[in-house]
């Protein structure tokens, strides 16, 4: 199926038009599948990487930057392939419902739609020989960057008990103060009632109560900070992922976007219950009247100065 031009269409669309149609838009959805498997595998292995970002050392943050924006230059490429590839799809049924109307009267929209379709067909071949040239390379790079850095981690924030300041068995509200402790050297998140109540009810019994999900998800370790570039980036990754649950390309956008404001305190964005607080610091941040600032409260638990020269290297 390869026409360029409107001779030698006649005897193609009286004899083999539809069989050759069919077949080809059988072999399209095998191209829809496959990249699709493709962009969930590719999606599984970017959150991996978030995940194991913690022990990515501090003079590798250009090669971390790069890698990153070149897998979500990946998800973006297998994107348009999925894009073009629904896109001739629905020409393909649409070609066929002009012959199925009374191909005698649509025959020169027939073939223009041929014709055109190949040239869109042209396009989405090269298009996968340009990502499959270089989809390889830009995963082998990420695994050398990323995952040999985890064989001796530095600290295990799992093993960190504290509790949160709030028995929400006995106060359920809205939890409305970020906390950040030397003294435990932890960070306590603020959270929307409903917000634990829902993570409760949907963990599969993971979870034995509404007081463990704020115990495990909003009681955070000041160590996770400590690379704060790295901190920057993942926190603003989860909180596009795992909040407002969208796409994995926005929450690389929002990432790369802040991983280097250096002005921005990652706990801030960990602290931020959706975007639209996020949204609402950033511009107190940028026009530097914090005090504006309503949507949760920050407190600072400080050690005396005599335990602060001990722990020259706590957050």
């Amino acid at each position: 199926m390869l026409f360029y031009n409107f001779d030698g269409l006649d005897n193609f669309i009286k004899k083999d038009l539809i069989q050759s149609l069919t077949q080809e838009r059988d072999n399209i959805e095998s191209i829809i599948k496959l990249y699709s498997t493709k962009k969930i595998g590719l999606s599984d292995f970017i959150t991996n990487i978030v995940e194991a970002s913690d022990y990515i050392e501090k003079n590798k943050m250009d090669d971390f930057y790069e890698s990153i924006s070149l897998l979500k230059k990946s998800l973006e490429d297998i994107d348009k392939i999925e894009n073009l590839s629904i896109s001739l799809q629905d020409d393909i049924n649409s070609t066929i419902r002009l012959y199925d109307k009374d191909n005698q009267y649509n025959e020169n929209e027939i073939k223009a739609n041929l014709v055109e379709y190949n040239k869109q067909r042209d396009k989405l071949f090269q298009d996968i020989l340009d990502f499959e040239n270089t989809y390889t390379n830009i995963l082998n790079s990420a695994i050398g960057l990323f995952f040999k850095k985890v064989k001796n981690p530095k600290h295990n924030v799992a093993n960190v008990k504290t509790k949160a300041k709030v028995n929400i068995e006995t106060e359920s509200y809205d939890y409305n103060i970020l906390t950040v402790s030397e003294n435990n050297q932890v960070a306590y998140l603020p959270f929307y009632y409903s917000e634990i109540k829902s993570i409760y009810e949907n963990s599969n019994n993971k979870y034995k109560t509404m007081q463990e999900v704020v115990d495990d998800l909003y009681v955070v370790p000041l160590s996770k900070f400590k690379n704060s570039t790295i901190s920057r980036f993942r926190e603003a990754f989860n909180l596009v992922r795992k909040k407002e649950h969208s796409s994995i390309t926005k929450a690389l956008d929002l990432g790369l976007e802040l991983m280097f404001k250096y002005e921005l305190n990652p706990i801030i964005i960990a602290a931020c219950r959706n975007l639209d607080e996020l949204d609402i610091y950033l511009d107190c941040l940028e026009e530097n009247q914090l005090y504006d600032f309503k949507c949760f409260e920050v407190k600072f638990e400080v050690m005396p100065k005599i335990s602060r020269n001990r722990n020259k290297d706590t957050f």
